[in-house]
C-alpha cells in the first residue's frame, strides 16, 4: 500500500459533517471517489469519534511512521524464506543421505572422500578471495565517507533549510488566501520564526562551505501547487493539517539530531528547532480545533 498524505485524505472528506465516526469517514471517502489505497489508510484509524478534520490528521500522526506495509512485507518475506528454507534443507539432507547410502552399496566411498577433499580445497580459496575482495571494497567505501566528516549532518542541515523555505512559502500563501484572523496570526508567526531560522541555517551552511539551496524540493513544490488550487475553508483546513503533519515529523527528526549530533553547531540548531516546533505544533492544534468549529 502506497503512503497517503493526510492532506490528500482530506480531498475525499470535503464537506464531511463532524463529529464523525471512522465508518462515516470511509463512507464519505468512497462517495467522493476515493480509491482502495485511501480507504485502506482510513481503516487504520482508531474506532473513535472525530470532532474536527484536525482530529483526523492528528490520528494519522499517531500511526506508525511506516504505513506502506513495506517493512512488514519485508519481514514476512524473511519469515517465509526461513520457513521455506528449512523443508528444502531437510529434503536436501534426505536426498544426500539417500545418495550417500546408494553410493556406499556400490563401493563408492573413495569417490565420496575424493569429492569432499576437492570441495574442501576448492571452497577455501574461493571464500578467502571473496572475503578479501569484500573487505577491500568496504575499506575503500568507508574511506570515501570518512573523507567528508559528518556527511549526514550536512545533508540534514540542507534539508532542514529547504523545509523552512517551504514553510515560509506555504504560510505566505495562507496570508493571501485566508481572511481568518487565527490563520493569519499563526501564518505570520511561522513566516517570522521559520524565516529567521532559514537565515541562521544559511549562514551555518555557508560557513561550512556547503552549497546553499535556492529552491525547495520537488515534493514540497507539489504541496505548494496542491494548496494553491483550493480556496476558502477548504484551503484553511488542508493548510492546518499540513502544518500539524509537518511539525510532528520535524520534531522527531530534530530531536534525533539534538541527541546524537557530534557537530556542536548543528546540535545546538537541532535542539532549538525541536523546542520551537513543539510550540508551533501546540498552536497548530489549537487553530485546527477552531477551524473545525467554524
Amino acid at each position: 500500500m502506497a503512503h497517503v498524505n493526510p492532506v490528500q485524505i482530506q480531498k475525499f472528506l470535503k464537506g464531511m459533517d463532524y463529529p464523525a465516526s471512522k465508518a462515516s469517514l470511509i463512507d464519505k471517502a468512497k462517495s467522493e471517489g476515493a480509491d482502495a489505497n485511501v480507504c485502506a489508510s482510513l481503516e487504520m484509524l482508531p474506532d473513535e469519534m472525530f470532532q474536527t478534520p484536525a482530529d483526523v490528521s492528528q490520528a494519522f500522526g499517531r500511526l506508525p511512521d511506516d504505513v506502506t506495509g513495506g517493512r512488514d512485507e519485508g519481514q514476512e518475506h524473511k519469515r517465509d524464506t526461513r520457513h521455506e528454507a528449512k523443508p528444502k534443507e531437510a529434503e536436501a539432507k534426505h536426498e544426500t543421505k539417500h545418495e550417500a547410502k546408494h553410493e556406499t552399496k556400490h563401493e563408492a566411498k573413495p569417490k565420496e572422500a575424493e569429492a569432499k577433499h576437492e570441495t574442501k580445497h576448492e571452497a577455501k580459496p574461493k571464500e578467502q578471495a571473496e572475503e578479501k575482495h569484500e573487505t577491500k571494497h568496504e575499506a575503500k567505501h568507508e574511506t570515501r565517507h570518512e573523507a567528508k566528516p559528518h556527511l549526514g549532518s550536512n545533508e540534514f542541515l540542507i534539508e532542514a533549510l529547504q523545509d523552512s523555505m517551504a514553510e515560509v512559502k506555504i504560510c505566505e500563501m495562507a496570508m493571501e488566501k485566508s481572511q481568518n484572523p487565527e490563520v493569519k496570526h499563526f501564518a505570520q508567526r511561522m513566516i517570522d520564526e521559520h524565516g529567521r531560522m532559514s537565515r541562521d541555517m544559511e549562514k551555518l551552511a555557508t560557513d561550512k562551505k556547503l552549497e546553499v539551496p535556492r529552491a525547495i524540493r520537488r515534493e514540497q513544490q507539489m504541496t505548494v501547487d496542491e494548496l494553491s488550487g483550493v480556496e476558502g475553508t477548504v484551503f484553511e483546513q488542508r493548510w492546518i493539517q499540513y502544518e500539524i503533519d509537518v511539525h510532528e515529523r520535524d520534531i522527531k527528526v530534530f530531536s534525533h539530531y539534538a541527541d546524537t549530533e557530534p557537530d556542536p553547531e548543528i546540535k545546538k540548531m537541532a535542539k532549538e528547532g525541536a523546542r520551537m516546533f513543539g510550540d508551533h505544533l501546540k498552536r497548530a492544534h489549537d487553530v485546527g480545533k477552531k477551524l473545525g468549529r467554524a
